[in-house]
């Protein structure tokens, strides 16, 4: 089944065979057409819809992308090991569900890039990424496009600051039908937001970021440490 798929026997968004007839075509139990229905859900090929059954969300499996996090070289990682498919770019007034979190900064205008964050091994969808940065820190776009560096590394050389610390926060939603659309996920489905505040000295946020991951994509490992 998971070979069919790939070869897109059944197009994305299709209905998938039924148990009964799986279990005509392949001649095994209920019990064992369940576990391989399970196995391509858990993959992120297969999902369930109400009214419509189970259908085809994507032709090859979704990655798990495990975040360790020891220290900032981590997020520098991240950036390596995946890419940013830009799909809007442009100076903005921040309004709309984030402007209570741009309201209390003293920065008005920001640039902003968004788009579909993929890993670089297998180019799978891993997030819907958004990165703000006020206009006075504007990064070189040339730079921003080459994606060989993350935007507040870019920052950081182009203006000369001093990474101070980073905040991050991580906080449950769920998915809109239109990013789900794009991540190959299902709609209203549970989602992880991870937001960070770049702070640079004297406490200057200089960029803000939101990846919005499919809760099955995305875990974060931190070691905590005892202070001497």
């Amino acid at each position: 089944m998971t070979e069919e798929i790939g070869r897109a026997v059944y197009p994305l968004g299709s209905r998938f065979p039924s148990e009964h007839d799986l279990q005509e075509r392949f001649g095994v139990g209920r019990h064992t057409i369940r576990e391989a229905l399970k196995a391509l859900t858990e993959q992120g090929l297969l999902g369930r819809r109400r009214k419509t059954g189970t259908v085809v969300l994507s032709h090859r499996p979704v990655s798990h992308y495990v975040h360790s996090m020891r220290d900032i070289r981590s997020l520098f990682d991240f950036a390596q090991s995946t890419t940013l498919d830009i799909r809007h770019e442009g100076f903005v007034s921040m309004s709309g569900q984030n402007a209570e979190e741009y309201a209390q900064l003293p920065d008005k205008r920001w640039f902003r890039v968004a788009g579909l964050r993929s890993t670089r091994h297998d180019g799978a969808a891993l997030c819907w990424s958004e990165v703000a940065v006020p206009e006075r820190f504007a990064p070189d776009r040339d730079d921003v496009h080459r994606g060989d560096r993350a935007v507040y590394q870019i920052v950081l050389q182009q203006f000369g600051l001093k990474l101070d610390h980073v905040e991050q926060a991580i906080t449950a939603a769920t998915l809109s039908p239109k990013l789900a659309t794009l991540l190959n996920a299902q709609p209203n489905s549970a989602a992880l937001v991870v937001k960070r505040r770049y702070v640079a000295h004297p406490n200057t946020i200089f960029e803000i970021s939101h990846n919005i991951y499919p809760a099955d994509r995305y875990s974060m490992h931190s070691i905590i440490r005892q202070r001497a």
